[in-house]
């Protein structure tokens, strides 16, 4: 599914013809005409070529947006695959500690078994905790603490002999 296209792109004091708005939005002409006659695009159709209020086309494009989107309850996780916001599957999930204050929560799609993921802080973990399972899982060691010295390097006993070599 194509991106919505962005109010920001559309200045609100000029005046569009239906090919510069369409220019304006990314989409094909027609697909403004069918904004027009079908979905509620305000535009002046008294004269050729149609006329569209910037103000006009702005709003109908962040309203499309705005209703496009979800809020979504702390312990809910969206599910691409069923595009809705879902409870995990037996109200159980899995939280790894990613940055010092966030990580990851991964649980099951109870619709469509899918893996939904959902990045949370970590302060929000109790209060998720009240409403599902949640399992602590461990950060990576690898990411948290330094890496020991490689044990094949052998850079700075090649440095001690070059300055022996060149002032020796």
């Amino acid at each position: 599914m194509p991106r919505l296209p962005s109010p920001n792109r559309v200045k609100m004091h000029y005046v569009y013809n239906v090919w510069e708005a369409a220019q304006a939005v990314g989409r094909h002409r027609q697909t403004v005409i069918r904004w027009i006659k079908d979905k509620g695009l305000v535009a002046d159709r008294s004269k050729v070529p149609w006329l569209i209020k910037g103000k006009d086309l702005k709003e109908f494009l962040g309203h499309r947006r705005a209703k496009s989107k979800t809020k979504l309850a702390l312990h809910h996780l969206f599910c691409l695959g069923c595009k809705s916001s879902q409870e995990p599957d037996g109200k159980f999930a899995e939280y790894t500690q990613v940055t010092p204050t966030t990580g990851m929560l991964k649980a099951l799609c109870p619709s469509c078994g899918s893996i939904v993921n959902k990045v949370v802080r970590r302060a929000d973990v109790e209060a998720i905790r009240a409403k599902i399972e949640v399992t602590v899982q461990q950060a990576n060691p690898r990411l948290v603490s330094q890496p020991a010295p490689l044990l094949n390097d052998t850079s700075a006993m090649e440095a001690k002999t070059d300055d022996k070599a060149h002032f020796g």
